[in-house]
């Protein structure tokens, strides 16, 4: 009885050990500067910065603009099958202070054999990118996507930045039906030099909050 009890006590004791020991693991700073696990190289820097404003620091233009290419490729989930999938995206982004920029591009979206063509808006800030916008199939069926992800300038590569869209769907509008994309990429950033299409560029974009 008394072997029963001490098991028992012993049971009860061991999430309190775990919560205590993995508790001090969870809170600790692997990233600190001083970390001892070598992971993070001596001669990078781990404060955030505006990377896009990085790339665009040699614009002669008072407001920050940059443009883009690249796209993500990656599959979309249909019938819980996963078929080829692909966004190349084209565009420009206009600095609006703190951080935050306003995006505007031209997408290319294929999923197995269906394709379209569509303009998307939306917001780049402190490493996060939110993208929407509505079209229409080669087949006729209207759709919107809705792309939320994040990006990083790629180290050694000046330019390049890692796309990644860690919420991405594609919405039939007529029936409602929803497709789930896991995709990432690589865009290539670099600054534009125009003040005339800067000013063109302002007065066409508008986000939709």
């Amino acid at each position: 009885m008394k072997q029963n009890t001490k098991k028992h006590s012993l049971l009860l004791a061991l999430p309190v050990l775990a919560a205590l020991v993995f508790g001090t693991i969870g809170t600790s700073n692997a990233f600190a500067e001083d970390a001892s696990f070598g992971i993070v190289p001596d001669i990078v820097s781990l404060e955030k910065t505006d990377a896009f404003l990085d790339v665009s620091s040699e614009s002669p233009v008072d407001k920050a603009v940059v443009q883009f290419r690249g796209g993500t490729d990656g599959w979309a989930i249909i019938g819980g099958q996963a078929y080829d999938s692909k966004i190349g995206i084209t565009g420009k982004a206009v600095h609006q202070g703190n951080g935050v920029w306003k995006v505007k591009s031209i997408a290319d979206i294929a999923v197995e054999n269906r394709h379209a063509t569509l303009e998307l808006k939306g917001k780049a800030v402190d490493g996060k990118l939110r993208l929407h916008g509505t079209g229409t199939l080669d087949g006729g069926e209207p759709f919107r996507i809705i792309l939320r992800g994040h990006y990083a300038p790629i180290y050694d590569q000046p330019g390049d930045f890692v796309l990644d869209w860690s919420m991405a769907k594609i919405q039939n509008m007529q029936n409602g039906f929803r497709i789930p994309l896991t995709q990432d990429g690589v865009v290539h950033v670099e600054p534009v030099m125009s003040v005339e299409e800067l000013d063109s560029l302002e007065s066409e974009i508008s986000i939709e909050e």
